[in-house]
């Protein structure tokens, strides 16, 4: 089961509950099986430039529509005030896909689905920023979500928005770009494999 937390400590906060527009889907996330984790870093990459603009060349052809379905959802929730926790956070800038980065998670999706492991460490001892750099993606922020057993972009997205720390790397006004990973095998534990990459380049 994801792990999830909405904390509201203060009676100052009423008025934000009644108010508040709610940055999730009204989908009831705490029934699907699942786990959720999430990471950062905020030290510069090395690595050769990219080139400007939205990309969607390297990602599977299989992967595209849900890669889309994804930034839809989190755009959705930047797009509106949204409540991290005890976090208010605003509405911020849009993100905007990434060829490399959506490489780098969906090479990591498929890797968690066919060797039927969950974490942010890969099996050669990447970590997430590692995997962009290796993309090419020169970053002077990054950070990764990754979530399994989740059978929807939907419902992925949810799980991490109803979770204080994914829901934090979702809102973070310091993110431009995303890549989205996707894999499914029905031979491994959770079947479902999600993988988001955020990053800012330098």
């Amino acid at each position: 089961m994801p792990f999830m937390r909405n904390y509201y400590g203060l009676t100052g906060f009423l008025f934000l509950l009644l108010g508040l527009v709610s940055c999730q889907s009204e989908l009831d996330v705490k029934d699907i099986p699942g786990r959720v984790t999430s990471s950062i870093h905020t030290s510069g990459g090395v690595g050769k430039p990219e080139p400007d603009g939205i990309e969607h060349v390297g990602a599977r052809d299989a992967v595209l529509t849900l890669q889309l379905e994804v930034l839809a959802y989190v755009n959705e929730a930047r797009s509106q005030t949204c409540l991290c926790g005890t976090t208010v956070y605003p509405p911020v800038t849009l993100l905007t896909l990434n060829s490399r980065l959506n490489g780098a998670a969906d090479k990591y999706a498929v890797d968690m689905a066919t060797y039927n492991y969950f974490s942010h460490t890969g099996r050669d001892g990447s970590q997430p920023w590692d995997r962009m750099t290796v993309e090419g993606y020169i970053w002077s922020l990054a950070g990764e979500n990754i979530a399994a057993g989740y059978p929807t972009a939907r419902s992925v997205v949810d799980a991490w928005l109803s979770s204080t720390v994914h829901c934090q790397n979702i809102m973070n006004p310091d993110y431009r770009n995303l890549g989205v990973g996707y894999s499914y095998n029905s031979k491994s534990t959770f079947k479902h494999y999600w993988v988001t990459d955020f990053g800012t380049r330098q």
